[in-house]
């Protein structure tokens, strides 16, 4: 940046107190300008305000009175003549009751580890984003709507540790967890809030640094590092971001100038007891400002692919009432965020996480939507998980939990979800929650990602489920690696694998994902046999799959499926174990459709089915019955 002393003009000043201010981390926190370091915070309606400096060697503090800007008295400045690069500091504020307060400053790039809080004069950058990066990063985001897309959701803290149990940092994360993303098959990474937090167990959520990649795991370069290998591996990076409320922790932006300044002015919308948490004031200019300045910051500075945003209840729901009416404040602000976000990034990828029922979360502005490109389908994940859960003999009452999703799907842009939050200790891990043997369980955990493959919607999987983790994730040192020492553990990862890969190169599985031609049951009601059968289609007539899947205990040796079109027909993909191969699941079966009508479609075929099983076929082009 410029000489940072003149680089408050009356239009930039004008724009962040009336919420338009896009690139506020430009002008406030702390920043080095040839061998001098700046400061500038709002502060407004105090007595005065200095910053408190040490060096994180001797720790000899030393305090440099700030004075409000000569055009804003709100905001406080002080230049110090000196490069005061890797020093920690806070501002002591002189509150209008004349009391001392310590504070973190908002706009921080850089925070102490926790337990200690101060802020740390971060410098300039070493890092640069080299030419190929940024090319691979354009096509990785391009026509992601048609593209296919699975997400691997890693918290980084927990996902696997170093020898001694501490940390891998972003750097040995590039060594590690990118390798091991890409030989699974996923296409994307999206990690848990990296931004500052004083809490491990809060998993990232209440958040005190929302311009500071919390230094648990290393310095700014060091996660730039790491992005920019993901994007060489040709993986996809998307944030996990808190638009609408932060950390109580006094240190930090509550009551900041010792009164109600970030927080909701409203006492009955102010906070979140649940989370330990305060609702932002979006109804303030200059709050406005620090959240749209946040986001543009992440994708500016970071070159994120996407960014997923967090807890949308307390923004699209007005807060605290139970019976959750609309908040058009809420909404207002988000499309003003999403609006601000395209306008900069028009290819980034917005993901809410939101599990009500606001309407068009994913609809443009323009047709009066909130912006996003995504939503998480809560409903879907919870309906299926709750099949999975219930005893065989009480699935037939149980059916409509399956095949529901498709009754709402297409009023949203919907992600396949199975989250973090559906696998703590309250819920447990995925193959903890299916019914039955443990043989049946692992089964039903192929039966399940099949299904999750093979339904419309783009994927999303939580770190350990894709090889059974058995326990619940309950912020333990890292995930049960151990468990590949079992054959079943290896087979199941193996599964994944295998899973991922056909995906990938199935069009009919996600180029219409959003659009009402690319999806057609075939028998949705199947209640007595457990089974749901449907058609997925892609631009190619050619490209077309028939999706049986058996969620029934029980085999069928003739089991008639109606089909569109005459011909053979191949299976090309079948999570059916070995076992179940050698009794009819055979994953290079070919069958020839007959003239025999069934379920309103032309054409049917017989065919066995073993138990939990995703059976996938598709016709022959040439008409014949050899591979």
């Amino acid at each position: 940046m410029g000489d940072p002393l003149v680089s408050f003009t009356e239009e930039k000043l004008s724009d962040f107190h009336t919420g338009k201010m896009t690139d506020a981390y430009l002008y406030f926190g702390s920043h080095i300008h040839q061998d001098v370091t700046y400061f500038a915070v709002w502060a407004p309606d105090v007595k005065n305000v200095s910053v408190i400096v040490a060096d994180s060697q001797d720790l000899n503090e030393r305090q440099y009175r700030m004075a409000p800007h000569p055009l804003d008295p709100t905001i406080w400045e002080v230049r110090v003549g000196e490069d005061l690069t890797g020093f920690v500091y806070e501002y002591e504020i002189e509150t209008a009751q004349g009391e001392l307060i310590r504070k973190t400053d908002p706009f921080a790039r850089a925070n102490e580890k926790r337990p200690q809080h101060r802020s740390i004069v971060a410098g300039n950058s070493q890092h640069v984003w080299s030419e190929e990066v940024l090319q691979k990063k354009k096509r990785i985001v391009k026509n992601h709507f048609e593209k296919p897309m699975a997400i691997y959701e890693v918290h980084i803290g927990t996902w696997k540790r170093n020898k001694e149990g501490n940390f891998l940092t972003y750097r040995e994360l590039a060594g590690e967890l990118i390798p091991y993303v890409k030989k699974q098959g996923f296409t994307h990474i999206e990690m848990l809030p990296v931004t500052e937090h004083p809490l491990d167990e809060s998993w990232g959520y209440q958040t005190t640094g929302f311009f500071a990649p919390t230094s648990r795991y290393g310095t700014v370069d060091d996660l730039k590092y790491f992005i920019s290998k993901c994007a060489e591996s040709g993986i996809g990076l998307i944030s996990d971001w808190v638009p609408g409320h932060f950390c109580v922790d006094r240190h930090a932006l509550a009551s900041f100038n010792g009164s109600l300044l970030y927080e909701e002015q409203r006492p009955e919308r102010r906070s979140n007891p649940d989370w330990g948490t305060l609702n932002f004031d979006i109804q303030k200019g200059e709050v406005v400002s620090f959240i749209l300045s946040s986001a543009h910051y992440w994708f500016e500075e970071y070159k994120f692919d996407g960014c997923r945003m967090d807890a949308l209840v307390n923004l699209l729901f007005i807060p605290n009432r139970p019976e959750r009416p609309h908040n058009e404040e809420g909404a207002d602000f988000l499309r003003k965020l999403t609006a601000s976000l395209r306008s900069h990034y028009p290819e980034a990828m917005l993901i809410a996480e939101d599990a009500w029922h606001f309407p068009k979360v994913t609809g443009t502005i323009e047709e009066g939507g909130i912006g996003f490109d995504y939503k998480w389908n809560f409903g879907w994940m919870n309906d299926t998980q709750s099949y999975l859960k219930t005893p065989f003999l009480e699935r037939r009452e149980a059916h409509r939990k399956l095949n529901f999703a498709m009754v709402y799907y297409y009023e949203e842009k919907f992600i396949s979800t199975f989250s973090h939050d559906e696998v703590i200790p309250e819920k447990g891990s995925l193959l903890g929650k299916m019914w039955g043997t443990t043989e049946e369980k692992f089964a039903q955990l192929r039966l399940l990602l099949g299904f999750w493959m093979a339904f419309p919607g783009k994927k999303l999987l939580f770190m350990g489920q894709e090889f059974g983790q058995v326990a619940p994730w309950d912020f333990q040192p890292e995930l049960d690696w151990h468990l590949f020492d079992f054959k079943a553990h290896r087979e199941m990862a193996s599964f994944t694998k295998e899973v991922l890969s056909f995906y990938k190169k199935e069009r009919a599985l996600f180029e219409l994902d959003y659009d009402r031609k690319g999806f057609e049951w075939l028998d949705a009601d199947n209640s007595e046999q457990g089974v749901l059968s449907f058609i997925r289609r892609g631009h190619l007539a050619e490209d077309t799959c028939i999706v049986i899947c058996n969620f029934s205990e029980r085999p069928y040796e003739a089991f008639q499926i109606g089909l569109p079109a005459n011909g053979f027909y191949q299976q090309i993909f079948s999570t059916a174990s070995g076992d179940a191969e050698k009794s009819g699941g055979s994953k290079d079966a070919k069958l020839q459709a007959q003239p025999i009508p069934w379920k309103k479609q032309p054409y049917s075929m017989e065919m066995e089915l073993p138990a939990f099983t995703v059976s996938i076929w598709k016709l022959k082009q040439d008409g014949s019955v050899e591979a």
